[in-house]
């Protein structure tokens, strides 16, 4: 069968409300998705598939009519690709596949421009990628994205703190977005507390990515990589430094117990959580006073927000702060206004950010 006759076999399955068959679903991975503002007319789908080389993508959209143009694919070693095309798309309907160009290609990203007739409201855009041989990559050298981190020419020195699953790593790589900088003074923390910092000075170019930075010895936790810059472009207020690391052969290790996993913190409370659902409660169960929280999510990919700690006098706070959580990743810390506060539970308001469908686990930590 042709990718013609492919497209159309799928097309009218779906018509039809049957799944297309395990064959061709293997074939095709959900790369990410986006929930758009019909009041903009810009955004970005950063790709947040864990592996794989692909060779053709299509879109679907959600809750609501728009117009999409100026689609721009951002591939791996930064290169760009857009497609001649413009595609109009009705509530629940998808795009025809679209070819890449060359050989199979990992994608960081895909940018498009859209219109909506209505000035208000909002739509969820969804990007397929097509694994090229009907398969994924190898999983024992795959690459995950451990943190990001926004700078700003009025700063000189930052950090990145990994959010990344457990997993040990045996090279890192970097990607700029937003500005051209100057990055230099890497260094690199491991688990343990080890320091490394590689002799190396890198020049970016806005959407560029280092050359691959190999870890020295055995492959390695990564706790945090801090690094100086200089030279974000004129008129651009900001950049986006993204780091991604490579994991060792053999893939990732086994997760760490709760009470394990951050030396210095306590685990308060476990909560695994529905997508059908919106809202859910932590009882917290540890003692004593607290000075900051931080929140960490297993086996699912989620948005929280309208968070509220409550404490045990009846005060409670609201940070202000919209947390987006990949498979396995935690947020910053959070630090608590006043004194060391007692506390009780936690509410939260939580979307999946990849289906309405499945669970996630979500764990509470406490500093005192």
């Amino acid at each position: 069968m042709n990718t013609t006759s492919l497209a159309v076999s799928v097309l009218a399955l779906a018509g039809l409300g049957l799944s297309p068959s395990p064959a061709q679903a293997q074939e095709w991975e959900k790369l990410g998705s986006r929930v758009v503002q019909f009041h903009a007319e810009k955004d970005v789908i950063e790709v947040t598939a864990k592996e794989g080389k692909f060779d053709k993508i299509r879109f679907g959209v959600e809750d609501g009519d728009l117009m999409m143009f100026n689609v721009k694919v951002v591939f791996g070693d930064g290169q760009a690709w857009s497609p001649d095309t413009k595609f109009e798309f009705k509530e629940g309907s998808r795009s025809r596949e679209i070819d890449l160009p060359g050989e199979a290609r990992f994608i960081r990203r895909v940018e498009f421009e859209y219109k909506s007739r209505i000035r208000k409201g909002r739509a969820t855009v969804n990007l397929w990628g097509h694994h090229a041989g009907g398969g994924g990559g190898e999983k024992e050298r795959r690459w995950e994205r451990l943190g990001s981190r926004d700078v700003s020419p009025r700063v000189e020195k930052d950090t990145i703190v990994v959010t990344a699953k457990e997993g040990v790593f045996d090279a890192i790589r970097l990607d700029v977005e937003g500005g051209d900088i100057i990055l230099y003074d890497l260094r690199i923390v491991f688990g343990n507390g080890d320091p490394y910092s590689p002799k190396t000075r890198l020049h970016f170019k806005e959407g560029s990515m280092s050359q691959v930075i190999d870890l020295p010895g055995e492959a390695r936790f990564i706790q945090k990589v801090e690094f100086a810059y200089e030279g974000i472009r004129e008129g651009k207020g900001r950049a986006t430094v993204h780091l991604f690391g490579r994991h060792a052969k053999g893939g990732v290790t086994a997760r760490k117990d709760p009470k394990d996993r951050f030396p210095g913190w306590e685990h308060l409370g476990t909560r695994t959580v529905d997508f059908g659902a919106d809202k859910d409660v932590i009882q917290v169960r540890g003692e004593g006073p607290f000075t900051a929280f931080k929140i960490e999510v297993d086996d699912g990919a989620l948005e929280m927000f309208d968070i509220v700690v409550h404490f045990h006098n009846g005060q409670t706070v609201s940070p202000k702060t919209r947390l987006v959580f990949d498979d396995d990743t935690r947020s910053r810390d959070i630090d608590l206004p006043g004194k060391a506060r007692i506390i009780t539970k936690m509410e939260f308001f939580y979307k999946s950010i990849r289906s309405g469908q499945g669970k996630a686990t979500i764990h509470v930590y406490g500093r005192k």
